[in-house]
């Protein structure tokens, strides 16, 4: 007869095979502590200005150094989005059974990955506190006036050498299109072209409803009902918008312009930098809104969902997408107004780099990601 384990080993070899599992959130305790006291400490604050006069030394421009803050920053943070790419599939299924949790059971089921140790959910919470320390600290920096006022080498690192004042670059420099002459078109004309779009529109709609049903069954033409579909989507979801800026633009019709090079001092508030910051900021919420929910609507097409649903679902998200970045282009202006405009320029940086990741850093991320399995959901 084989050897039979005796019930106390086994017992034993269950609880050291559960005492490994804690690990995880062993590690997320000592990581949160040590953030928590690096940076309540200033130790996050220490390091940007440091990266900020580090740079300084090396291009001597207050602007420039500025960008390149933020170019450094995505280069530092790139471990952690190659990592977060790994647990991806992990992190995106446990948003799903979140949201299928009701909201006072929420706290339960992430106090309870948490004691498992879900590495997914340790990274992600890790993750999540890294980035905000991170730009928070960012924008602290900015907030003292050290482009005349010499700062102090407490908040500089031993090897960094101490600028020579007053900084150079202070005045940030841009070439913009300056209209000097507009035509307003006639509003009985705006007025036509506003009642012939609607009409398209609603011809478009017509057809649509008249060709579904053929088009249905039809999978050889499935990716043009799609394309045609996300098509009268995003245009529906748009039209009020679109109505009202080709309404300004009729009425504002630029027919003589120059190039003229506008300028804006870093370490003073600007109104006109403000408002640049605020229309890129509804842009970039505007993007990112419509890149995540295209993912989603994939990975939902993937898993067999309705064409009808995942249409009516995006559409619905970006108009919250709309609804969000208005909301935060408006705080953006607000937060801004009240800042030496070194903050916009900042912001800026962080949204161009955002835009254009992935055409940068992107292509530096292996890609494994699969389609969100649907959780089931227990009826009570």
């Amino acid at each position: 007869m084989p050897d039979q384990i005796p019930d106390n080993l086994r017992v034993r070899n269950i609880d050291n095979s559960r005492r490994l599992v804690p690990f995880a959130t062993t590690f997320l305790i000592i990581v949160m502590i040590i953030l928590g006291i690096w940076f309540f400490r200033g130790g996050s604050f220490r390091l940007y200005a440091s990266a900020f006069f580090g740079l300084y030394f090396l291009t001597h421009q207050a602007w420039l150094s500025i960008i390149l803050v933020s170019v450094l920053q995505n280069f530092i943070l790139l471990p952690l989005r190659i990592i977060g790419e790994r647990y991806w599939t992990d992190i995106k299924q446990f948003e799903h059974e979140l949201t299928k949790t009701r909201e006072e059971d929420q706290y339960i089921l992430m106090n309870k990955k948490v004691r498992e140790g879900d590495p997914s959910l340790i990274f992600y919470i890790v993750n999540f506190v890294t980035l905000a320390i991170a730009f928070i600290s960012a924008g602290r920096v900015f907030l003292l006036e050290f482009y005349h006022t010499k700062i102090s080498t407490d908040y500089l690192y031993h090897f960094i050498p101490y600028p020579d004042y007053p900084l150079q670059g202070t005045i940030f420099k841009f070439p913009i299109l300056h209209i000097t002459k507009t035509y307003a078109v006639n509003w009985n004309i705006i007025i036509n072209i506003v009642l012939i779009c609607l009409a398209v529109m609603i011809i478009l709609r017509l057809l649509w409803f008249l060709v579904r049903f053929i088009l249905t069954r039809n999978k050889k033409v499935l990716g043009i009902r799609i394309g045609y579909n996300r098509l009268l989507l995003f245009i529906g979801s748009f039209i009020g918008t679109f109505v009202l800026l080709a309404v300004i633009l009729l009425r504002n019709v630029p027919v003589a312009a120059e190039i003229i090079i506008w300028s804006a001092d870093l370490s003073k508030q600007n109104t006109v930098f403000n408002i640049v910051t605020a229309i890129a900021t509804f842009f970039a919420a505007i993007y990112s809104g419509y890149k995540h929910h295209t993912e989603a609507s994939k990975d939902a097409k993937a898993i067999g969902i309705p064409d009808d649903i995942i249409a009516r679902v995006f559409k619905k998200n970006m108009q919250l997408s709309v609804r969000n970045g208005i909301l935060l282009a408006t705080f953006a202006y607000w937060v801004t107004h009240m800042l030496p405009c070194s903050h916009d320029l900042s912001v800026l940086a962080f949204e161009a780099l955002y835009v254009l990741s992935p055409v940068t850093f992107d292509l530096l991320i292996p890609k494994k990601k699969t389609p969100v399995q649907p959780i089931a959901t227990s009826q009570s």
